[in-house]
């Protein structure tokens, strides 16, 4: 809570503007007073729980709603009123005074917008355009969207067995969609089949005086926004295919997302034979029959790894993982979250050993994947997370894989020098047809290091290593100023780091290979180090070619 004398300016402040103190409403401080537009005063209560200003004082319109226009963004029906999008503006919890004067003003300005603006009217509806169609009554039917199909004209669609047709799961397959529902925890799908055929619109909807409600209504309203989708959806009526189920299913995919409608077509079927008759009777007979809009939740490839991205994901693409060990089990969560395994393409995990007690302080797994193979326990758990992704697990050595090399792109995790010598020998000796991503932790985890091999003039995975006997597999570009500390447990030796180096390794792979998405991995070849690592200096480059490598010779 503020300080008594801040409390008072804030109380001043509200008195100043008109607005009285009505005490406590369940826990919140309410106040009432009015807002000035030009439509004139507003009667609005204003709700204080949070003096932290985490979240922001509530102000709701109590009167003088028929005055706005039926759609309307930032004002629910009810009158709440949103006039800061939650993270924008930050309030001074030291000033609640200006705080609240912040809070009525932008309110003030919101309202006067809304009743005149035209533009902004438009603008916002169709900004928040799926707010209103989700909230606008009759309720919509939900539908989790999952379809992975880029560019598929339908899709399989199931409904919840409790929850009848108001409930509902697309995807490619319905054993996808059946998969889906149980991941989702929501329950068994109905038997039986249905499709929901796909459309796509580059425009904007228009945002109409109220949605759709018949037939009719939603042809013009498709009409009007756009004519090209709308002759498409007429064509489709006129197909046979059309009219295969009880119910006629449609998803538009826009530029404000998805939105969808249905249909039953039983009563346009009864004593035709043609769906060209079909077709007629929807448009004769269209003020008869009643839609039911489709509330979309996208949980599809597409939307899920593209979301936060501005380039093209990692979906179609055939990744081979090597090694799903610290790095590497990290490393293949980052990737299924890039689109790995999605769109067509594959999520190959390469790893021979089982995971241990030792290995669970830095690895991606838990206690329930102990002595199991690593491969096929990190399969499943990113099956269990992303239960449509395409992942096969290797259980085998690199050099007993023979689709090693069947990839777009291939990451070497293991960290064992000999493991990648063995790898790059292949690579180079294949005619370096597809870019090779080496990844590994040096010393106690002072610091993190790639390279991404693709090109012939530029140096391999050996370049890295002098050819001067003098100083055997000395680092070219050397960065430990002292050896690791190493510990030794009965007959095993490894090298002590905590979890932040895996980790650290995952996000420069994962960096460079976003690089790579985007169009070019250069620098090739990076290291990041821990602050307080006392390392020698490694810029990141492009390493060229090392005269002498034995690798490069022999290939």
């Amino acid at each position: 809570m503020p300080t008594n004398e801040r409390m008072g300016g804030a109380m001043r402040e509200l008195a100043a503007r008109g607005f009285v103190d009505r005490g406590m409403v369940k826990g919140w401080r309410l106040y009432k007073g009015s807002l000035t537009t030009s439509a004139g005063d507003l009667p609005v209560v204003f709700f204080i729980k949070d003096w932290n200003f985490i979240n922001y004082p509530e102000i709701r319109v109590t009167g003088g709603l028929q005055k706005f226009p039926r759609l309307r963004p930032h004002l629910s029906k009810d009158g709440a009123l949103c006039y800061f999008a939650p993270g924008t503006v930050v309030l001074d919890r030291y000033d609640p005074a200006t705080a609240i004067a912040q809070c009525l003003e932008q309110a003030q300005s919101v309202l006067e917008k809304v009743l005149k603006d035209k533009a902004y009217l438009s603008g916002d509806v169709q900004n928040e355009f799926l707010v209103h169609w989700d909230r606008e009554e009759p309720q919509p039917i939900r539908v989790y969207m999952g379809s992975s199909a880029r560019g598929a004209q339908s899709a399989s669609i199931g409904f919840l067995e409790q929850d009848s047709e108001n409930l509902g799961i697309i995807a490619d397959t319905l054993e996808d969609a059946a998969v889906l529902a149980k991941t989702l925890a929501l329950g068994a799908l109905r038997p039986g089949e249905n499709r929901c055929w796909i459309f796509r619109s580059t425009h904007l909807p228009p945002v109409p005086v109220q949605f759709p409600r018949t037939v009719a209504q939603l042809f013009e309203w498709l009409r009007e926004w756009d004519l090209k989708m709308y002759h498409e959806i007429q064509h489709f009526l006129g197909e046979k295919t059309a009219y295969g189920f009880r119910g006629l299913l449609m998803a538009i995919h826009s530029p404000v997302g998805w939105i969808g409608f249905s249909f039953n077509v039983d009563n346009a079927m009864k004593g035709a034979t043609q769906p060209s008759e079909y077709k007629r009777r929807l448009h004769d007979h269209g003020k008869t029959f009643d839609i039911r809009r489709l509330s979309f939740t996208d949980i599809s490839p597409d939307f899920v790894h593209s979301r936060n991205l501005n380039f093209r994901d990692l979906s179609s693409k055939r990744i081979t993982l090597a090694g799903c060990g610290a790095i590497g089990s990290h490393l293949a969560a980052a990737l299924i979250r890039l689109g790995a395994g999605s769109g067509g393409g594959l999520l190959r995990l390469v790893d021979y050993d089982i995971l241990g007690p030792e290995n669970l302080g830095r690895h991606y797994l838990g206690y329930d994947a102990l002595a199991k193979p690593k491969a096929d326990k990190l399969r499943s758990e990113l099956l269990r997370q992303f239960p449509l992704a395409s992942i096969e697990a290797v259980n085998a050595s690199v050099v007993n894989c023979p689709s090693l090399l069947a990839a777009d792109l291939i990451v070497d995790a293991t960290g064992e020098e000999a493991v990648s010598e063995y790898l790059n020998e292949t690579w180079l000796r294949s005619g370096r047809n597809v870019p090779v991503l080496y990844v590994w932790i040096k010393g106690n985890g002072e610091c993190v290091q790639c390279l991404w091999t693709d090109k012939e003039e530029l140096a391999c995975f050996r370049c890295l290593k002098e050819v001067n006997p003098a100083v055997h597999r000395q680092d070219r570009f050397p960065i430990l100023k002292r050896p690791p500390a190493s510990k030794v447990l009965g007959c095993h030796s490894f090298t002590p780091y905590a979890v932040s180096a895996p980790m650290h390794a995952t996000a420069l792979a994962a960096d460079i290979i976003c690089d790579w998405l985007k169009g070019n991995p250069s620098p090739r070849f990076r290291t990041r180090k821990s602050e307080n690592a006392d390392l020698f200096i490694v810029e990141n480059h492009n390493p060229l070619r090392l005269a002498g490598c034995p690798a490069c010779l022999t290939s």
